[in-house]
Formats: C-alpha cells, sequence, structure tokens
C-alpha cells in the first residue's frame, strides 16, 4: 500500500463501515475507542499494506489522549512485529 491507501484509510473513506466510522470519529473529535484503535490499525497494515509508522504518526497527530508508549506499542503490536501476528476481520467485528 501507498500514499492512495493511507489517504483512504486516513480520511475514512475505505469503503469498510467500522473503518471509516473509527476514522471520521477520530479527525472530528480527537477520540477513538480501544477496540477502534486495533481495528483500524490491523487494517492498515494488514489489509492495505500501509507501513505501520505513518498511521502510528497519524495517530500521534490527532489523538486528544495520545501517549507515546502506548501508541508506539500498540502499532508494532498491529504490525506484528512482537512475532505474533493478530488480524481484525473488520467486517465480523462491526456485526
Amino acid at each position: 500500500g501507498g500514499d492512495h491507501e493511507f489517504r483512504l484509510w486516513s480520511t475514512g473513506q475505505t469503503g469498510y463501515p467500522l473503518v471509516d466510522a473509527n476514522m471520521r470519529e477520530l479527525r472530528s473529535t480527537g477520540w477513538m475507542s480501544n477496540r477502534g484503535r486495533q481495528n483500524v490499525a490491523s487494517f492498515l497494515v494488514l489489509d492495505l499494506h500501509v507501513d505501520w509508522r505513518r498511521g502510528a504518526d497519524w495517530f500521534e497527530s490527532y489523538l486528544l489522549d495520545y501517549d507515546v508508549a502506548s501508541n508506539w506499542t500498540n502499532w508494532v503490536f498491529a504490525a506484528g512485529l512482537n512475532g505474533r501476528v493478530n488480524r481484525f476481520n473488520v467486517v465480523k467485528q462491526s456485526k
């Protein structure tokens, strides 16, 4: 994935309602639930194949409750860099 995929994700225009709603909420309010963060991170990295650091940086810019250690650690886990890939199925998660 590249700039196009990242733009769709960051603007909430992926076509996946759960991802889009969470990303729009983040842009408009600065907030997102923990489960939402896990879902959108997994989607960006494992489905859109965008470098996880772009997502971590994006969250750093938008989250009002941003915490350096939590954010970057969560993104490392989303990218599977801890040795365990945990792909979230955003279609099933939305039910």
